[in-house]
């Protein structure tokens, strides 16, 4: 969505500088792109880390990922990709249980490729960018609890559609398209149960149950290739349902995890579990309901760009797709 007549921004004028809003898989694929087309790039990221929804935590219980649990890879271009990071050992493929489509895993968290990813990247983590400034024909961020950064070329947003348009909208660029966007939120729950008390669990990696009114997933996160096995204690991260998590959304975490233990203690087999350890996780934009369609959105002469998984669907290749497009856009 670009028709402006402005030159590209290419490898001849890496003087250019962009600022991607989001380490997530769409900002660290854009910002690979550019980088290795010769464009100076700054990575800001509200979180400690990279990666977003590819999530880890609970190291010292074995680890869980408590965000996204696999991807597919179904274009040739992202499959090409993968298998690259498979033959360096960063990911590793499982058959999906229902159909013949191949989950890839990283190693040894999910948390782990996007580190990867981000080796050599220039990246602010912990960083909250809470408006847009132009100021002598640049862009410059506004930092929460930070001097202003910049100045920028090109701000490239990839947050979830309602805080990309937050940081828009005084500017009147791609309102519509974004109103557009749906997104839906998941409450995650991470738990470690006494393993004697878990022997009805399924010996599957992932089960699930899309008409179950409270839990949708259960992955065994010893099960997955990479991981600490299971030993004394089984760990398990749980998928709220949309329903109950959109009923629930603004509960404390506390209380959450209370109510999904008892719906998992609710199964058949499951009312003795022994809980050792539980938390929830509120993921307030987890799941795109409705997407865009498109890959990305480009006011070149504006310098201005959104990408992200609300754009093409609610898949990891989607967010990478998107993120490679616009990269593509800058620079064409």
């Amino acid at each position: 969505m670009d028709g402006s007549r402005h030159a590209p921004i290419g490898p001849k004028t890496s003087t250019v500088k962009v600022a991607i809003v989001g380490a997530g898989m769409a900002g660290l694929a854009a910002a690979r792109v550019l980088v290795d087309r010769g464009v100076r790039v700054v990575l800001f990221d509200k979180g400690r880390g990279v990666g977003g929804r590819c999530a880890s935590r609970g190291r010292d219980l074995g680890g869980f990922d408590h965000g996204a649990q696999r991807f597919s890879a179904r274009s040739q271009r992202f499959a090409s990709l993968v298998h690259g990071w498979a033959a360096e050992g960063h990911v590793v493929p499982i058959r999906a249980p229902r159909d013949e489509e191949t989950w890839w895993l990283p190693t040894p968290s999910m948390n782990a490729l996007p580190v990867r990813l981000a080796a050599g990247l220039e990246v602010r983590s912990s960083t909250r960018a809470r408006a847009l400034v132009r100021r002598d024909r640049a862009w410059w961020l506004g930092l929460e609890g930070a001097p202003d950064a910049g100045p920028f070329d090109v701000v490239v947003l990839t947050p979830p559609a309602p805080q990309s348009l937050a940081l828009l909208a005084p500017h009147g660029v791609f309102v519509d398209a974004l109103e557009t966007i749906r997104l839906a939120p998941c409450w995650a729950l991470t738990l470690a149960c006494d393993a004697s008390s878990a022997t009805a669990l399924s010996d599957a990696i992932f089960t699930e149950d899309d008409a179950d009114p409270v839990i949708t997933l259960l992955a065994r996160e010893g099960r997955k290739p990479g991981r600490a096995a299971e030993g004394p204690l089984v760990r398990l991260v749980l998928y709220a349902s949309t329903a109950f998590s959109t009923e629930h959304l603004e509960r404390d975490a506390e209380d959450v995890a209370r109510r999904l233990v008892l719906a998992l203690q609710a199964r058949d087999g499951l009312e003795a579990l022994r809980v050792r350890f539980a938390h929830a996780h509120r993921w307030r934009f987890a799941r795109v309901s409705r997407a865009l369609g498109e890959p990305c959105l480009f006011d070149r002469s504006r310098g201005l760009g959104v990408a992200g998984d609300g754009l093409l669907g609610p898949r990891i290749e989607a967010a990478w797709t998107s993120g490679e497009a616009i990269a593509d856009a800058i620079t064409s």
